[in-house]
């Protein structure tokens, strides 16, 4: 009997030894597999990373961000970074200084937060392109501080948010669970395969555990216009509606709360009251998906609405003019249509 329970507590003990030994090698393993991956990352994608000061030599201010290489002698930022300032130096990886005269245009756009610095030299490495951006997975933010020595990494996780998509050329931004680490505007972040998703926007003030990406595609849409056109240009039509509240949620269509004065819709007749619920014979859903039709129409574009007045349904033309830039209203709403 004494041998059996011997044998008993023996076998138990030779099990139980055996699963924390497999259990620490598994997890020390998974660690340094961790590790590898992202000095991996770093190797592969760190020499497209670049560090921006950017000044303001009046005021005597200095902002420090980051920035990515995409190739052809382009880099993108943010455009807050950028904003208020006459001079910027470009550092790379490899210690080299890229002077303000050096480069050979900067472009920005506020509405979407991104920018376009074009450089004098070509041959810059460029940053490998993530075709998709998976919710969930692993971001590897890479970047400089102003008292780092080379780069430093921060890990976070990539989740979706509702803000911004409201622009044509907007896409809704992706979040970055960072508890502490890097947070500069333009700081690139990568998949676990060195590839590109996103740009660091800034950290939420409400949550400062968290902060704001702009997706690549956004990023690329706009720098792809701006390479051509030096700006992006946004129809605009000069009406006001109500944001979308409970009363509006039943409702397809943009109830129309004021029309200014002079404006493409003034002209054209439209009224207070009006609800508009076709755009060219698009079936229009809400405000956000009218702010988006009317946004990529060139300026002098005809365009049909269809509204509903007095429970009839008539048609207006309406020429649409270019929208003008509303310093600190980026992404929102509430401004005129």
């Amino acid at each position: 009997m004494f041998w059996r329970q011997f044998y008993k507590f023996f076998l138990f003990l030779s099990i139980f030894s055996n699963f924390i030994f497999f259990s620490c090698s598994q997890r020390s393993n998974t660690l340094d597999n961790l590790e590898e991956g992202i000095a991996q990352v770093i190797k592969e994608a760190g020499p497209s990373v670049i560090s921006i000061s950017a000044k303001n030599n009046k005021q005597k201010t200095t902002k420090y961000g980051s920035g990515v290489i995409i190739g052809g002698g382009y880099v993108i930022t943010t455009e807050n970074l950028l904003q208020n300032v006459d001079e910027i130096v470009i550092k790379l990886q490899d210690g080299r200084e890229i002077p303000d005269s050096s480069i050979s245009m900067i472009n920005c756009d506020f509405e979407t937060d991104v920018s376009l610095i074009e450089l004098k030299d070509k041959n810059l490495k460029p940053a490998k392109i993530a075709k998709q951006i998976k919710m969930g997975s692993l971001g590897i933010a890479l970047g400089n501080t102003e008292y780092s020595v080379g780069l430093q990494a921060t890990l976070g996780i990539v989740g979706s948010s509702w803000i911004g998509g409201v622009d044509f050329y907007d896409e809704n931004l992706l979040i970055l669970n960072v508890p502490c680490g890097l947070c500069l505007a333009g700081t690139p972040v990568f998949n676990t395969k060195s590839e590109l998703i996103g740009l660091i926007e800034g950290r939420l003030k409400e949550d400062r555990d968290v902060v704001l990406l702009l997706p690549v595609t956004t990023c690329l849409k706009v720098s792809d216009i701006l390479k051509k056109n030096g700006e992006v240009k946004r129809g605009w039509i000069g009406i006001k509606s109500p944001l979308e509240t409970e009363r509006f949620k039943e409702r397809k269509g943009v109830e129309i709360e004021e029309v200014l004065e002079g404006s493409p819709a003034f002209k054209a007749g439209l009224l207070k009251g009006d609800l508009i619920v076709e755009c060219n014979k698009v079936p229009i859903k809400n405000k956000v998906s009218l702010i988006k039709m009317i946004s990529q129409y060139k300026n002098g574009t005809e365009i049909t609405l269809t509204l509903i007045r007095d429970r009839k349904k008539i048609e207006k033309n309406v020429v649409v003019e270019e929208a003008k830039e509303i310093p600190r209203m980026r992404r929102c709403v509430d401004k005129s249509i």
